[in-house]
């Protein structure tokens, strides 16, 4: 997946301190700060086709990538059809 630029954020010294992005299909759109801290709003559409945008914060991006490894493990042992599998 390829993220794309949609703004940055400067400060005073013209350090970079936040930047916006979106992924190709602008499913997926994220604003991370300088110190870790994100907001990750992800757009779907429902099996009966309602539009949903769920937002996720987190100071975390690591520990919430495994936890959410995890949970596609769990749903793999538990369903034989889970539409996660790879």
């Amino acid at each position: 997946m390829k993220w794309v630029i949609k703004s940055k954020h400067v400060n005073d010294e013209d350090k970079v301190i936040a930047v916006e992005l979106e992924d190709e299909d602008g499913s997926f759109n994220a604003n991370i700060r300088w110190d870790g801290s994100m907001e990750i709003h992800i757009q779907s559409l429902t099996e009966e086709n309602n539009y949903l945008v769920d937002t996720i914060h987190t100071y975390d991006l690591e520990g919430l990538i495994t936890k959410l490894e995890g949970l596609n493990a769990l749903c793999m042992d538990y369903f034989d059809d889970w539409n996660g599998k790879r």
